[in-house]
């Protein structure tokens, strides 16, 4: 991998050197931050999340339920009965903490596809940015540790944001 790399590094040192060669910067964290699609992005999956803890707050209570009806019915109830009664409370109770392991995994894959699908958006309007300007290379300036004559694309891309922000209420 680091092979890989020096050659990238020689590969770029030598087109610089054969012609004009431009450097671009973004602010990658504020542009995804700002970027319209976030909010509606988190609203989506705020909705998708409550729904699922919903699901989980009505499991628990099914389950608190069932324990009250354990321990205010021990004495009634016979050895066999009370032990049918401990393995079904052994059960949901198993099967509760599967479904909130399962919804937490869910929840984790789904933010991390919307933030994947929110970020090759930033990086497409980036992309057409840079190519309107002739700037060869885009770099995250968060990532970048120097990169002389540098221009940052951030306040770019913001105001391309709102233009077609504007532009979409406009409709």
């Amino acid at each position: 991998m680091r092979f890989f790399t020096l050659i990238c590094c020689f590969f770029v040192a030598s087109v610089v050197m054969a012609r004009d060669f431009t450097v671009g910067i973004v602010d990658l964290q504020q542009l995804f931050k700002e970027y319209p699609g976030t909010k509606k992005a988190q609203k989506k999956f705020n909705a998708m999340a409550d729904k699922k803890k919903q699901d989980l707050t009505d499991a628990a209570e099914e389950l608190r339920d069932l324990e009250k009806q354990l321990k205010d019915s021990g004495s009634v109830l016979s050895k066999k009965e009370m032990k049918q009664k401990q393995d079904q409370y052994t059960t949901k109770a198993r099967a509760f903490q599967e479904q909130e392991n399962q919804i937490q995994t869910d929840l984790a894959g789904k933010e991390q596809e919307m933030t994947a699908a929110l970020l090759g958006e930033i990086k497409d309007i980036v992309a057409k940015l840079a190519k309107k300007d002739g700037i060869d290379l885009v770099l995250d300036s968060e990532k970048t540790v120097y990169a002389k004559d540098a221009t940052d694309l951030t306040a770019e891309v913001l105001k391309t944001y709102k233009d077609s922000d504007s532009s979409d209420s406009g409709k």
